[in-house]
């Protein structure tokens, strides 16, 4: 075969292979939803039609990918394609009612098999741990996780050993009531000023535990019972300046500090949304704010756990 022909031979060959690929990528295109993967970081944001939440992702060793679901695809047929359980993709993505992905469902899906839980407000560590028959201990190891101070609603939680939970199983049903029972509604309106845990103390330029939330919405803005309770004290406390407390029972306080004007009084009956207090600057602060906490049996929980709006 002379050199002519053979170059003549080579560029069909050539263009060929080019069309071929071309149609290839067309075809998956066509035929593949979107896939975007990422890697336990930044928390994404993902429109998730079964149950419209937003998780937060941060599982350590756990590798994450959105898909987007295709006619007729359901749960049976995607835990076969990617070979994982049911019950894994089910609790990952809150449809543990039996209920199927509609066509244009973002789904998550998680490079190995296991059962996740997505924490709601008034959910805590020990609380999960007693609903899914595992240790506390071995939450906290599996995902990186001091207590429930580390916790923010919405976060997505793997619980190695845990047992699957549909939504009627009366462990769930517990489960699902602490969101109602401990919910608490926001205090005041206005902005979080300062958030709950480390920070540089404004004062004193040290770093210290900031056991509530600051909420600045002006001076003598209203200030509401965050939950049904009983006022256990009303007055004045060192560093607090005027501060109410409300006691919820079973070893749940609210506090209420930095308060310029007090509108109750010890033992009186509070419910959700009465107004209590007014907004100020007393006690140890740099300016009119409302400091509120939350605390457990004495001690301060995260009150984002406990807030339902």
């Amino acid at each position: 075969m002379d050199s002519n022909l053979r170059r003549v031979y080579l560029t069909v060959a050539i263009v060929l292979f080019v069309l071929w690929t071309g149609m290839l990528a067309w075809v998956l295109k066509a035929l593949k939803p979107g896939i975007i993967s990422f890697v336990s970081a930044p928390s994404p944001q993902i429109r998730n039609k079964i149950e419209g939440f937003t998780p937060s992702i941060r599982v350590p060793g756990i590798n994450f990918s959105f898909y987007h679901t295709l006619p007729n695809e359901n749960f049976l047929r995607l835990s076969k394609k990617y070979n994982l359980l049911e019950t894994t993709l089910r609790s990952l993505n809150q449809a543990n009612d039996n209920s199927q992905p509609e066509a244009g469902t973002t789904l998550i899906i998680p490079s190995k098999d296991g059962i996740f839980h997505v924490l709601k407000s008034g959910q805590g560590m020990a609380d999960i741990a007693r609903a899914y028959g595992i240790s506390l201990k071995e939450i906290l190891k599996a995902n990186h996780k001091r207590g429930d101070a580390d916790l923010q609603p919405g976060e997505v939680l793997y619980l190695p050993g845990a047992t699957y939970l549909p939504r009627q199983d009366v462990k769930w049903l517990s489960l699902a009531s602490l969101e109602i029972q401990k919910g608490f509604i926001k205090p005041t309106t206005g902005r979080f000023a300062d958030g709950f845990g480390p920070r540089l103390h404004p004062i004193t330029g040290k770093e210290a535990f900031h056991e509530g939330l600051d909420l600045a919405p002006g001076w003598r803005a209203r200030v509401v019972a965050s939950q049904d309770g009983r006022v256990l004290f009303a007055g004045l406390k060192a560093g607090f300046g005027r501060l109410i407390i409300l006691d919820h029972g079973n070893g749940l306080t609210s506090w209420y500090a930095h308060l310029d004007e007090i509108l109750v009084k010890p033992l009186q009956l509070t419910k959700r949304g009465d107004l209590i207090g007014k907004v100020g600057k007393t006690g140890r602060t740099t300016g009119p704010h409302l400091h509120f906490e939350i605390r457990l049996n004495g001690i301060p929980q995260n009150p984002l756990l406990y807030l339902v709006q």
